[in-house]
């Protein structure tokens, strides 16, 4: 069991659109979670933050490696759409 915590995390964009402000949160890597939510409201911030993508203010504990899909093509084939 590891624990994925974060504390005190605020976020936002370049804009100023506030995604997340002082969020605290624990989840537990054993558990099977799903995000939903509505379009725009921080779900793929959220994710980009825990796979180190963007950089929130606050501490972010995420004691396994996070990966983010999706990955990019290592060999696009310029003949496809």
């Amino acid at each position: 069991m590891s624990i994925i915590s974060l504390v005190d995390v605020s976020f936002a964009h370049e804009g100023g659109q506030v995604i997340f402000d002082q969020l605290n949160l624990t989840l537990d890597t054993n558990w099977k979670l799903g995000l939903i939510g509505r379009n725009g409201r921080g779900k793929t911030t959220f994710l980009m933050i825990l796979a180190g993508l963007l950089i929130p203010s606050g501490t972010v504990r995420l004691p396994v490696p996070a990966a983010y899909f999706p990955c990019p093509d290592p060999d696009p084939d310029p003949a496809l759409p």
